[in-house]
């Protein structure tokens, strides 16, 4: 066989057991070697058998490691025939094909034996790599969970701690050592709920996978921990409840702010007592399931004079004066379980519940209510201060908690607290609900006063002042007058003083001078009263409101008459209203001392300003209608005041005459210049002139019932209204 022919064999031995997909270039070039070594080991020099094993070795060395290629390869030396009778040749082709044979196998087990080798090699690597990866894991989770700002703790089904980390430590106070082994119902809270209890049970049993609550628990050392806590169930292989984890955030703080909080939105920030929120909550509370037989009471309390406590000493003792009552309060209701609240400033509240039906002597309110009064009536010692002394009004109300209303119940107290302040305050009233009809009008005046200008609801009366010299009109008081749309025409004294509480009187004051100024300007009458009211004085405003509302009337200011009221001397220390008066004065507005001889008289006041007139109070002619005689006492303090002031260039107005006798009574003591329904009546719109005088008594008519005026006329157009009508005849008597 030539070389070609063999190389040819080998190719196609190659094709036959080798990679179908092996390229014809590797075939060919395999083949051409395999030749060479075939013919080199048949050489008379050559060794057979190690050109046999080598032939063996190539093809284990080109992946033919199948027996197939071993057949392949024998058939290939099979094939070469050598001459016939050369036996040597013959000899050299068996032992070949032995040493293919052997070099195969021997390449074979090496190759194998080199894979084994190199798959344990990397097997062991393998197994080590993921030992070191599961240490890093558990390093890491060891690591994450031992630094974890929440507390972390694995326990069995049964509860008992097994591993916790170190923040579940730090939080109950105590070591790994201590905790391992104890039962998680150790840390439990004594007061906890049982719905706890019953969702951990479900969890144990496998009924539940998780559950989230907020929980306490106790510390080490007693103190109580609050925790978001969070249990997850882990199960076992065959899925039964095996271990418990829980993860716990301590929230401490964070419930201590809330409790803080919701004690800051419920408490007083002065005196620490319930505030209007929890008393109302627990009023509400009271009536919304009442027994049967259960009553309630509520105790309204405010202080008396308070405010004069605020203006002497400062706020900060008043705020002192505050915490003290709050004090009294709380321990003189401690006998009969009162709930003491502060509602706002000076005003405070007590709530009493009891069951008629049973043995319960300690329900008494008015009782209770008089032990308050007289607990505040004790002076109240003061932080650095002299003992100081306050008062109290207190209104009470008690009723059948059932079916009551909260609203209605403050409402009733707050009108029994009104009742008391009226009767001389220091006092206890018991709601009476004959009481409440004109305590509510008094209430739905105050709701209507706002806007009462601007709906034009507003006029003024007017009554003249009689010089009892001659009878001529000394001047005219301007009356007020609301024309409310429902109650008709009401008098000053049911609304001024409600005004004068809300601040309503500053408009109403405002509209009052202006009008009187422009009614007097198309009028010849000689002046005009008004009467202002403290409130005014204490209004930066008024000032500019008197000197524009004689600019726009263009009156002289001697021609406008201010009164004000003998109470107004009881601020004398008081710098703003006597720089106010001061300022009128020097205007040159005239300054008229009104009711003067009631309340508190202060006759340094007479020195203090300098007044220009002074009129004497009604009631001390009172006590002379109906026929009866004057009293000497008051005869003798009228002549008094009436010679003190024209000692002092005063010029006197008796107020309140209505009948002859009275009349003369104001005469013989020597008054100038008198007012009243004797001499006239209060006229709703402004007279064009003043009439004579005439000896004919008018009827006597209740001014509050007097015709409505035109409104909302320009000073132009009441100088030339048709409707200007005069002043109801005067009577002065000769």
């Amino acid at each position: 066989m030539t070389q070609k022919k063999l190389i040819a064999a080998w190719e196609h031995a190659l094709r036959e057991a080798g990679d179908p997909l092996a390229s014809e270039r590797e075939f060919g070039h395999l083949a051409e070697r395999l030749a060479m070594v075939t013919l080199a080991g048949l050489t008379p020099s050559a060794d057979a058998d190690q050109a046999g094993q080598r032939l063996g070795r190539m093809l284990a060395g080109a992946h033919l490691t199948a027996p197939k290629a071993v057949g392949q390869a024998m058939m290939v030396l099979a094939g070469y025939a050598p001459d016939v009778g050369d036996v040597y040749r013959e000899d050299q082709l068996v032992r070949m094909q032995g040493g293919l044979a052997a070099g195969h196998a021997e390449a074979v087990q090496r190759i194998l034996l080199a894979q084994q080798e190199s798959i344990h090699r990397a097997s062991a690597e393998a197994r080590d790599a993921v030992a070191q990866a599961l240490a890093d894991s558990e390093a890491r989770w060891r690591t994450l969970v031992d630094q974890a700002p929440v507390g972390i703790a694995i326990a069995d089904v049964n509860g008992n701690v097994l591993e916790v980390n170190s923040s579940l430590q730090r939080m109950f106070g105590y070591s790994l050592e201590e905790m391992r082994g104890i039962r998680v119902e150790e840390f439990t809270h004594p007061e906890d709920s049982d719905e706890v209890w019953d969702q951990y049970a479900d969890l144990v049993s496998g009924q539940l996978e998780d559950f989230r609550t907020e929980k306490r628990y106790v510390r080490k050392d007693g103190s109580v921990v609050w925790t978001n806590l969070s249990v997850n169930l882990i199960r076992g292989p065959e899925g039964e409840p095996a271990f418990q984890v829980a993860v716990m955030e301590d929230i401490t703080d964070r419930r201590e702010l809330q409790e803080k909080l919701r004690h800051e939105a419920t408490h007083d920030p002065l005196t620490g007592l319930p505030n209007r929120v929890l008393f109302l909550q627990r009023l509400d509370k009271a009536v919304a399931d009442p027994g049967p037989e259960d009553r309630i009471a509520v105790l309204f309390i405010d202080l008396d004079g308070f405010k004069f406590v605020n203006d002497s000493r400062g706020h900060i003792v008043g705020d002192r004066v505050l915490i003290a009552v709050s004090e009294r309060l709380s321990e003189a209701a401690q006998a009969s379980g009162a709930f003491v609240a502060r509602l706002a400033g000076d005003e405070f509240v007590a709530l009493l519940r009891g069951d008629a039906g049973a043995d319960t002597p300690d329900f008494a309110p008015m009782q209770v209510a008089e032990d308050l009064l007289a607990a505040l009536k004790q002076p109240l010692k003061v932080t650095g201060q002299l003992p100081v002394q306050v008062g109290a009004s207190i209104g009470v109300v008690e009723l059948a908690a059932a079916g009551a209303n909260s609203a209605e119940i403050m409402q009733a107290a707050d009108l029994a607290l009104h009742a008391a302040k009226e009767a001389g305050k220091g006092r206890v009233v018991e709601h009476d609900p004959k009481r409440k009809a004109g305590q509510l009008t008094r209430f739905q005046v105050a709701m209507q006063l706002p806007g009462l200008v601007e709906r034009g609801e507003l006029a003024l009366v007017y009554q003249p002042l009689i010089r009892l010299e001659d009878g001529g009109v000394h001047s005219v008081e301007a009356l007020l007058r609301w024309n409310h749309p429902t109650m008709g025409s009401l008098s000053p004294d049911m609304f001024i003083r409600i005004a004068e509480e809300n601040a309503a009187i500053l408009p109403i004051g405002r509209w009052v001078l202006n009008t009187a100024c422009a009614d007097l300007a198309v009028s010849n009458w000689p002046a005009v009263n008004i009467n202002v009211s403290v409130r005014q004085l204490y209004s930066p405003p008024f000032l500019d409101d008197v000197r524009r509302a004689l600019d726009l009337a263009e009156l002289e200011p001697s021609r406008l008459r201010v009164e004000i009221t003998e109470s107004v001397v009881m601020n004398m220390d008081d710098p703003e209203p006597m720089g106010v008066l001061d300022s009128l004065i020097d205007l040159g507005v005239r300054l008229v001392m009104d009711d003067f001889g009631t309340g508190y008289s202060n006759l340094a006041a007479l020195r203090r300003l300098p007044w220009h007139e002074l009129k004497l109070a009604g009631t001390f002619l009172e006590g002379t209608r109906s026929g009866r005689p004057w009293s000497p006492t008051d005869q003798r303090v009228m002549k008094t005041l009436v010679d003190l002031a024209h000692s002092i260039d005063l010029l006197v107005t008796a107020e309140g005459v209505e009948t002859a006798e009275q009349d003369a009574q104001i005469r013989s003591i020597g008054c100038d210049v008198a007012q009243g329904w004797y001499y006239a009546m209060a006229e709703p719109v402004a007279p064009a002139a003043v009439p004579p005088p005439s000896h004919r008594r008018p009827a006597r008519v209740d001014p509050t019932t007097a015709p409505t005026p035109v409104l909302n006329q320009t000073p132009n157009q009441r100088r030339t209204s048709p409707n200007t009508a005069p002043i109801t005849t005067i009577h002065v008597p000769r």
